[in-house]
């Protein structure tokens, strides 16, 4: 396990593996998290991949989203980053899809529409989180394993938002999260 210290959303840069895909997770107001994926190819690009709301409205409908990341993975953007989790079987697994246009191609399929609102959404079993657990399958990951993922991200992001809210109740630095699952 790895630390990354930082105070408040500043956005310094974080060293992720090459050829290697991570779960990010911020925290929301509701106790829940957003999901992203953070994808690594072999070269050292890094795009995050995420199921998130098209414009300000967060209350709206909802897409696939790719983004490039120049500066690559950072600790925080409009929030902080809680953790960077390394999705071990998506190294290990053999046909897992690496080339990263097949990677966005399983991403935009993973949900083919979008309810008008996130909480439509929602009814149908539709979040960044299910999302994510989708598009590892969609990669090539037992399903298995990729529920196991979801499980241990979810349990390691409340740790971390714990420790979070506490950094920020004491005005202390918070220390981001970087592991292997």
């Amino acid at each position: 396990m790895v630390y990354v210290t930082t105070n408040r959303p500043f956005g310094t840069s974080v060293r992720l593996d090459r050829g290697a895909l991570y779960v990010c997770t911020v925290p929301l107001l509701s106790g829940k998290f957003h999901w992203s994926l953070i994808h690594i190819t072999d070269t050292g690009i890094a795009t995050r991949h995420h199921w998130a709301a098209v414009g300000s409205n967060s209350k709206g409908r909802e897409t696939y989203i790719q983004q490039t990341l120049p500066r690559g993975p950072l600790t925080a953007s409009a929030t902080q980053i809680l953790g960077y989790f390394k999705v071990t079987a998506y190294q290990a697994g053999n046909g897992v899809v690496r080339e990263p246009d097949k990677f966005g191609e399983v991403c935009r399929a993973v949900f083919t529409q979008s309810y008008p609102t996130a909480e439509e959404n929602r009814q149908h079993d539709i979040s960044c989180r299910t999302w994510v657990t989708n598009v590892l399958q969609g990669l090539g990951i037992e399903r298995s394993e990729a529920l196991k993922v979801e499980q241990v991200v979810t349990s390691r992001s409340q740790a971390c938002e714990t420790r979070y809210l506490r950094s920020y109740l004491n005005s202390e630095p918070y220390q981001i999260v970087i592991e292997q699952i």
